[in-house]
């Protein structure tokens, strides 16, 4: 069989160096994974005032456009771009670009959309933007913003050649609202090479001030209103009047860690919980691997990488049962779904597995054997299928 050609991709993201949420995280796993599969691969992105206009991460050639306009509560860490499409269409023709994938809908994204249908590219599109993570920031009028927000969203899709939706719930969203082009499931995988279970796990959690002898249960993600942290720490009381040897876990950062914090010293069992802040992957994944359930207490995600990688580590899952949440589909007698406004009923949850050895083991293993079906490697292979599809 004849190889296929390799590709030039310029994929667009912005802020994608400063990781805060899933849509950089895949971001610059797509890029590197591709890269190591022989593509050439450009990141176009906005620039933060300290860094340069020009980059490398593993390998991977980053262009940063400024100025950005700082995104508030973003830690001061996320700026959007309004660069020209004429500086784009020259990068664009100078690296030979075969094909543009933008994966968040920014100005950025649309002056690179402009700039590749100057030189006649095919676009992709990346859904990985849920208008109603806005609500939480705009409670007044957040029907109306989450409206304006879904017709920009819609807009902006429909000038791709083929979007790529994360799950099927994602794909449903945009084509309940009509958006126009082809649209393709692909899930955003989880490295099964990597997030795995690991021996001695308890040895990390020892490192972290955890005792070997407890029940951890965790949180990943970032701590802002939408994740829904609060319900976790109100849920801690609840547990306590049954069951004391637990702690919990919270890995993360976000506008809310502060106020989180002070929550944590005021309510009974509070002194259980440990802030880790952002770590390494490395570092994830012995965490992953010391805990004992993972929870997810999210209102709104269009996938959640955070679960697959806890499935992968082996972990019985807890996801709410939010009807913005596409998590709660991974849910599979591998744990269980619980109401995202009752920490009364999380805490139950919590407890049928922490009391019942059997059960943590058993879910734990169907966690392990479902992730398999999400091998970042076929994801990437499904991603090139699309992309050769449009250079014919």
């Amino acid at each position: 069989m004849m190889q296929k050609k390799k590709l030039n991709i310029a994929i667009v993201c912005d802020a994608v160096s400063k990781v805060l949420c899933g849509s950089f995280v895949s971001t610059l796993r797509v890029a590197e994974l591709l890269s190591k599969r022989g593509h050439k691969v450009i990141l176009i992105s906005s620039k933060h005032p300290k860094e340069r206009n020009i980059a490398y991460h593993n390998k991977v050639k980053i262009y940063r456009f400024s100025p950005g306009v700082l995104i508030p509560g973003s830690e001061k860490k996320m700026y959007f771009s309004f660069a020209r499409s004429g500086k784009i269409k020259k990068i664009l023709k100078k690296e030979k670009i075969d094909i543009v994938h933008f994966m968040i809908p920014t100005p950025l994204s649309l002056a690179t959309v402009k700039a590749a249908r100057a030189l006649n590219l095919k676009v992709v599109a990346h859904s990985h933007t849920q208008p109603e993570n806005l609500e939480p920031y705009v409670p007044l009028f957040r029907k109306t913003a989450s409206k304006i927000f879904y017709k920009y969203l819609i807009n902006t899709y429909n000038k791709a050649d083929i979007i790529i939706c994360p799950s099927k719930f994602a794909e449903q969203l945009i084509k309940l609202r009509g958006v126009q082009p082809e649209t393709k499931v692909i899930s955003n995988g989880v490295n099964l090479s990597k997030f795995k279970k690991i021996r001695n796990p308890h040895k990390h959690a020892e490192k972290y001030g955890f005792s070997r002898d407890t029940k951890k249960i965790m949180f990943v993600g970032r701590l802002d209103p939408e994740k829904n942290v609060n319900l976790i720490l109100n849920s801690i009381p609840h547990i306590c009047k049954s069951y004391g040897n637990f702690e919990i876990c919270i890995i993360g950062k976000g506008r809310l860690k502060e106020q989180l914090e002070k929550t944590a010293k005021k309510i009974k069992g509070g002194h259980k919980i440990k802030f880790l802040g952002f770590v390494s992957d490395e570092e994830l994944i012995r965490a992953y691997n010391f805990c004992d359930i993972f929870v997810l207490p999210s209102f709104v995600e269009l996938e959640g990488m955070v679960v697959l990688e806890a499935m992968a580590c082996g972990k019985p899952i807890l996801i709410s049962n939010a009807e913005n949440s596409a998590s709660r589909y991974f849910v599979n007698d591998n744990g269980f779904l619980f109401d995202p406004n009752s920490p009364k009923q999380l805490a139950e949850k919590c407890l049928k597995i922490l009391k019942n050895k059997k059960l943590m083991k058993k879910m734990g293993e169907k966690s392990y054997k479902d992730a398999k079906g999400y091998n970042i490697d076929k994801c990437i292979s499904k991603l090139e299928e699309v992309y050769y599809n449009l250079k014919k």
